[in-house]
């Protein structure tokens, strides 16, 4: 099952409550029409308010589990920053989903992050990443060897790094596929 970000199961809500409202507007007009007793327009309003919150239940389910398990490793234990600040400690949301979405390994997205900004992993003059970069480099990584491995043999064969993460993010470390300078 794929996972699902927030405005996917926004959307897909939307999406089912629109249809299930029109598929059970012609039998509420016949409901109305005919001046049928309260119960039966509850049982309509019940059937729609069920169908709801079972759409619901069933789009948050099909999150990712291995997503939530990588925000867990990540989040409180694995710094952001060079700060020895426990705030760094602390991620935004919206970055660690970045982070994390798509693997299928839950601890690699945060060994690779931590492995590039603490790990003294050079990305042309300086070992000192923004953690933006890290996070581009990481992302939805299965592999923090491969991944790191395939970023310095990029850099190695004389790519820039922008072009490094780019080429190493597509899990295709392959060479011959060398973006031009």
């Amino acid at each position: 099952m794929t996972a699902i970000d927030k405005p996917q199961i926004i959307d897909r809500l939307i999406v089912s409550l629109t249809f299930l409202a029109i598929l059970m507007n012609p039998v509420q007009e016949k409901v109305m029409h005919n001046n049928s007793s309260k119960s039966v327009k509850r049982l309509l309003t019940s059937i729609i308010i069920v169908s709801s919150i079972c759409i619901t239940q069933h789009a948050i389910a099909s999150e990712n589990k291995n997503e939530i398990a990588c925000k867990s490793y990540i989040q409180n234990k694995i710094s952001w920053s060079y700060s020895e600040n426990r705030k760094q400690k602390i991620w935004d949301p919206t970055v660690l989903d970045g982070l994390c979405k798509g693997t299928n390994t839950p601890e690699e997205p945060g060994k690779c992050f931590n492995k590039a900004m603490h790990g003294h992993v050079k990305w042309g003059i300086s070992d000192k990443w923004e953690w933006k970069n890290a996070v581009s480099l990481c992302a939805g990584t299965d592999n923090s060897d491969e991944r790191i491995t395939c970023f310095q043999k990029r850099l190695t064969a004389g790519e820039i790094w922008e072009a490094g993460i780019l080429q190493c993010q597509t899990n295709n470390g392959n060479l011959d596929n060398k973006v031009p300078m």
